[in-house]
């Protein structure tokens, strides 16, 4: 539409020349009839050709033939082009360069260079930082592995010594029973013996009697275990709930266990219930009602 409405205006610019002009309106009008519509009606073929057909064409050209030649003129000239560089690429390679130019190339070489040392002097520098901020910030969680891992020795040493305190007390435990009847057992020949000796018929044998005279067997003579002593301590010292530290020092005082053997102890006898611990900062140690069943069952009838 742009293309038809600037190819009338071209064509028929007198229109306008005379529509826009300064003359007066008679004028005007005489002007159109002597040198338009004399020469050109208002009807026929003249008349659609100036007003239309010219126009339409000159339109059509534009927007449908004119880009195909603009086509071909543009790829007729980029490659006129892409030739000439080549012309020109071909001659500058075969030209060698002045001794100015080769001068200002080794300049910018130079400085390129620098330029690329300083950037690489600058991440060495950077490196370095990262790497001691790094290492700053690692070493306190390093110390703390290493804490963890030291703790975690002490640890397993502890648990296998526990362990072995563990077999050996269950073995004493498997032990008690047998030991047990045996003390009954004794108790009973003892009474036997003395009530033997008030009735017997010859009061002076009884004066004369000595206790070595009587036969205690070897079981008896035998020293009781450490464990057995710490027990008999809770029950002969009428134990009330007091300090863990205050109960090592009695016991290490009364039965003459040594105080890491006694804490070992003291904790299993804990974990087996016979005791309890309280969880506050005073660790209070105090004879559970299994404990004290225990202690019954061991000291009470003796």
């Amino acid at each position: 539409m742009s293309s038809f409405i600037i190819s009338w205006i071209i064509l028929n610019h007198k229109y306008l020349l005379i529509y826009f002009g300064d003359e007066k309106l008679a004028d005007k009008l005489k002007l159109l009839d002597e040198h338009i519509f004399k020469t050109m009606p208002l009807v026929g073929y003249d008349w659609w050709t100036y007003q239309f057909w010219y126009p339409l064409a000159v339109a059509l050209f534009y927007v449908f033939i004119y880009p195909w030649f603009a086509l071909k003129f543009y790829n007729a000239t980029l490659g006129y082009n892409k030739k000439s560089m080549a012309i020109k690429q071909r001659i500058e390679d075969e030209t060698p360069i002045t001794q100015e130019r080769a001068r200002e190339l080794k300049r910018e070489h130079y400085k390129l260079a620098d330029e690329r040392d300083q950037a690489l002097d600058r991440l060495k520098e950077r490196e370095k930082e990262h790497n001691v901020i790094l290492q700053d910030a690692l070493k306190p969680m390093q110390n703390e592995i290493e804490a963890h891992i030291t703790a975690h020795n002490v640890s397993s040493k502890l648990i296998e010594a526990l362990k072995a305190e563990n077999e050996s007390l269950s073995k004493s435990l498997e032990t008690l029973p047998a030991i047990t009847a045996e003390r009954d057992e004794l108790k009973e020949r003892t009474k036997n013996i003395k009530y033997r000796l008030v009735t017997s018929d010859h009061p002076t044998e009884t004066a004369i009697a000595q206790p070595s005279d009587i036969e205690i067997p070897k079981e008896v003579l035998q020293t009781e275990d450490d464990r057995t002593k710490i027990l008999r301590f809770f029950y002969e010292s009428n134990y009330k709930k007091t300090f863990e530290d205050n109960v090592l020092d009695s016991i290490v005082q009364t039965t003459k266990v040594r105080r890491p053997k006694a804490q070992i102890l003291l904790n299993d006898m804990i974990a087996n219930k016979l005791l309890s611990r309280s969880n506050d900062m005073h660790r209070y140690i105090s004879i559970t009602e299994l404990g004290n069943a225990t202690l019954i069952n061991m000291f009470d009838h003796e």
